[in-house]
């Protein structure tokens, strides 16, 4: 007697006549945000991963973001370098005299100081009103308040209150000393830094 040989032609004898399953020998990648469809009882079921969930969560806290980024030129690209010290200042006399304001240009706070700020915040600065602003020293790591207002008989903006008394002063700030603001969007505030002094151009 012959061995029979196996084949899906002359399959063994009590198997079924249904032909194997085929195997892949393909390797494939899963991303860990995969959904799967699963059917029970006529009710398809579609079960998202929850790497998925939270990155739904995050495109939309990106989103938010998007009415700041457009003025102060965020990216979520990768970039080697960008200086976020937007608006920057050399000091003159005039910020450090008596008038007890710091002068800015219109052009320069109008792009990138009010849009961050409410429309209410916007009108009271816009007219002349004045709005309050916080101001986190990164440099003392201290709050302070100083109030924004357009100045009428220049048309441009000052930062008033105790600008002579908390920065001035006690940060013996010089003709000629270079500061910058940026706006924090975690804690809803401008940054304040000292970049240059005037003293260490010359050592």
């Amino acid at each position: 007697m012959h061995d029979e040989i196996w084949s899906p032609q002359n399959p063994p004898y009590g198997s079924n006549n249904h032909e194997p399953s085929s195997i892949s020998t393909e390797l494939s990648l899963i991303s860990s945000s995969f959904q799967s469809t699963c059917n029970h009882g006529g009710i398809t079921r579609t079960h998202y991963s929850s790497d998925s969930k939270r990155n739904k969560k995050n495109v939309k806290k990106i989103c938010s973001n998007n009415k700041e980024s457009q003025y102060w030129g965020c990216s979520t690209s990768l970039e080697l370098y960008d200086n976020p010290w937007k608006i920057k200042k050399v000091l003159t006399t005039s910020d450090l005299g008596k008038l007890n304001r710091l002068l800015f240009g219109a052009d320069l706070l109008e792009n990138l100081m009010l849009p961050v700020l409410g429309a209410s915040a916007q009108r009271d600065a816009e007219s002349g009103m004045g709005t309050p602003i916080r101001v986190w020293d990164v440099d003392t790591m201290s709050m302070h308040m100083l109030i924004l207002k357009r100045w009428a008989s220049f048309k441009n903006y000052v930062l008033i209150g105790k600008w002579n008394h908390e920065f001035v002063r006690r940060r013996e700030l010089k003709k000629g000393d270079e500061i910058g603001l940026q706006w924090d969007s975690y804690r809803h505030c401008f940054n304040f830094s000292v970049l240059k002094r005037i003293d260490e151009q010359y050592e």
